[in-house]
């Protein structure tokens, strides 16, 4: 396995198959504008990539991040998107991501790592209490429409 910053409109539309998972709203037809519109405002995304030579090198986790400033947490990492291919979970995909959101956070001078995650996701819930992550809140959300 390797893990890769993802720059590329070919690495963007790679990871479209994993995020899919999760978002169910998933346009592919603008997923990688979208993505560019969002790296264009500071979102950084990381990719781990299965071994080419072994297996067929296809993208199995993703990751997204941005800093971010609040009152309450400093100058923070906030991670944004996290996604690990449900058939290959177990194999230290998600500490591999997180890590390089670590690295990340000390890079920019980030006094916290920070995120939300949907009650659906419990599986992603698991690796955050593993790394040491604390639930420290709730997330909102009111539709628009």
């Amino acid at each position: 396995m390797q893990i890769k910053e993802i720059q590329a409109r070919e690495e963007i539309f790679e990871t479209y198959s994993v995020l899919r998972q999760i978002y169910d709203e998933l346009k592919e037809e603008t997923y990688i504008e979208d993505v560019l519109n969002m790296m264009q405002r500071g979102y950084k995304m990381a990719a781990v990539f299965e071994d080419p030579n072994n297996e067929n090198g296809r993208c199995i986790g993703v990751i997204g991040i941005r800093t971010i400033h609040k009152l309450h947490y400093d100058k923070a990492l906030e991670i944004e998107d996290f996604m690990i291919d449900r058939k290959k979970r177990g194999i230290g995909v998600g500490k591999m991501l997180l890590r390089w959101v670590d690295w990340q956070a000390a890079n920019f001078g980030c006094t916290n790592i920070i995120g939300n995650l949907e009650t659906k996701r419990q599986e992603s819930q698991k690796i955050f209490s593993r790394e040491k992550f604390l639930l420290d809140g709730f997330f909102f959300k009111k539709n628009c429409n």
